[in-house]
């Protein structure tokens, strides 16, 4: 009659005495023969079990007490399978979290027809061991259980799974692209990162090889990326580290930044490996630009200022020592002519004294205009800038206007673009030029007043046909309280070009001139475009 399946509670906790006697009339063996095999099982790292067809202990050896944490009286007895079973539950082994699983880690159940548990499972026990059980049934009817310890094994995978996860997680959040390149045939892996970084999808770029990838850099980086290439390979740098640019699918570039770094060894089909991270740094790249370009935009603002504070001292200076010198004059000629006035002969003299009175008048006024025009000169240093959209023809007409009044001078004026400038300061300098302009022309044949603009070199220039001034003494022509003509029409301080020059300056400028004696004289002015530099404004200078 065939034996009755083992019930699934075998798989749950079966034991068996430890050195249990085996039956002497079943076996034809010595006890010396039984107590070395006993002694032999004693000493296997897995946990043995036998029970006989009737479910009843037959053998056990130290490491099954072990594993289970049996007590030993317990199997002492040769208890069935079923009160093994009946104590681990009572104990609560089969509580969670133990559990009785597969190797994919799905729970197992014993089979629905003959009440089996599977020859090959895994389970946990209550000390928290995992154990691993084999079922094998003999051809005598005994069943046999094998209990391994493998608990070292699933706690190094669970961690391999959580840093695996971990990583995961990381590169999900970086959105990282990460890469592999096999050296011996050139196939190179690459994540979903990767291939969406450039706007594909994972699919699209497979397979991906180093040509593949080389064929996507920008041509111009090609030759830095391969000496970063080299340098790495060669051992001369620990890590191969590059910046280049990449092709979008959408055709614009992409700058990446690319850090690889050697497999230690070798895979298993005896390839070298290389790995890596790709991130996309354009937004670091612009960035990077931009600050470049705003330090060479405030670097050029500091020099401006710079050069505009060193004039501003210098013209303190000039100005200091001009009123120094100028106004001691007629400051001695009224006090020469005060200390006249007050004398008896010369109060008594009605015409003497309105003759010096007259004098005095005229010193005064002159004294009073040289404080105007130093006020003048410091208020346009020391006034702020203010840029609009202006034309420098329609300020010189109104301008021009003003100042000829009644005059014959004819006036040509072109039509100029428009350009950012302060009207104030532009307006101060054009009426400084237009009135030298007037002063010298005043007794020319046919007098004329020309305003033009050269659209190539953008430089404006002011010409009259009046008597010219001499070359060899230009360095003096805007500096201020300082004439080139000791006698000319109209008495005048020297401050009208200075105040022009400091105007244009103020606005990133440049005024200069050209002349000869009696052939007129042409002024030459440059309003600088925003982003020029100084380059521009001396190119602009040697116009003839």
């Amino acid at each position: 009659m065939e034996k009755p399946p083992v019930p699934a509670e075998s798989a749950f906790g079966e034991s068996g005495p430890w050195l249990a006697p085996i039956s002497e009339g079943s076996h034809p063996t010595s006890a010396s023969t039984t107590e070395s095999i006993r002694e032999a099982f004693d000493i296997l790292t897995q946990g043995v079990v036998c029970f006989d067809a009737d479910h009843r202990l037959v053998f056990f050896n130290r490491r099954y007490v072990e594993l289970l944490e049996l007590p030993e009286d317990l199997l002492q007895r040769q208890p069935s399978k079923h009160e093994i079973v009946a104590f681990q539950r009572r104990r609560g082994d089969f509580d969670s979290p133990g559990r009785f699983f597969d190797e994919s880690g799905q729970t197992v159940h014993p089979d629905p027809v003959t009440d089996e548990m599977p020859v090959h499972y895994w389970r946990s026990v209550r000390s928290g061991k995992t154990l691993e059980v084999t079922v094998a049934r003999l051809s005598s009817g005994l069943y046999v259980r094998a209990f391994s310890d493998v608990t070292a094994y699933f706690r190094a995978q669970r961690e391999a799974q959580n840093s695996a996860s971990r990583l995961h997680r990381i590169l999900n959040a970086t959105d990282c692209g990460t890469w592999e390149v096999h050296l011996m045939t050139g196939r190179v892996e690459i994540n979903d990162a990767w291939a969406r970084m450039l706007g594909y999808s994972h699919e699209e770029l497979q397979p991906m090889s180093r040509d593949g990838w080389r064929a996507m850099v920008h041509p111009d980086d090609v030759k830095q990326t391969q000496l970063a290439s080299l340098a790495f390979m060669t051992g001369t740098a620990k890590q191969f580290d590059s910046c280049f640019r990449m092709r979008h699918k959408a055709g614009h570039w992409v700058w990446v930044r690319c850090k690889g770094k050697n497999f230690d060894g070798v895979l298993e089909d005896r390839s070298i490996v290389i790995s890596g991270t790709l991130f996309d740094v354009s937004g670091k790249v612009v960035a990077q630009e931009q600050a470049a370009k705003l330090t060479d935009q405030l670097r050029g603002e500091v020099l401006v200022q710079r050069d505009q504070l060193d004039r501003a001292v210098r013209d303190m200076a000039q100005i200091s020592a001009g009123l120094a010198h100028d106004l001691r004059t007629p400051l001695r000629s009224i006090n020469g002519l005060a200390s006249i006035l007050v004398e008896e002969d010369t109060a008594n003299d009605p015409a003497l004294v309105h003759t010096y009175a007259q004098r005095i008048a005229e010193l005064s006024g002159r004294m009073g205009r040289m404080i105007t025009g130093m006020l003048d000169l410091l208020n346009v240093l020391r006034q702020p800038t203010s840029f609009q959209p202006v034309r420098v023809s329609v300020l010189a007409q109104k301008q021009m206007e003003v100042l000829r009044g009644d005059s014959s001078v004819a006036f040509i004026c072109a039509e100029t673009p428009e350009v950012d400038a302060d009207p104030e300061l532009l307006g101060k300098a054009l009426e400084a030029i237009l009135r030298n302009a007037l002063i010298y022309t005043h007794d020319s044949t046919g007098p004329c007043i020309e305003l033009g603009y050269d659209p190539e070199t953008q430089v404006y220039f002011i010409r009259d046909n009046g008597i010219g001034f001499d070359m060899a003494r230009a360095d003096l022509l805007f500096k201020p309280f300082t004439r080139l003509h000791q006698k000319e029409p109209v008495e005048g301080l020297g401050m009208g070009l200075a105040l022009a020059s400091r105007c244009l300056e103020r606005m990133g400028g440049l005024l200069w001139a050209d002349s000869s004696p009696g052939r007129g004289a042409t002024f030459y002015f440059h309003l600088r475009k925003e982003g020029e530099d100084q380059d521009a404004k001396s190119s602009a200078m040697r116009i003839d």
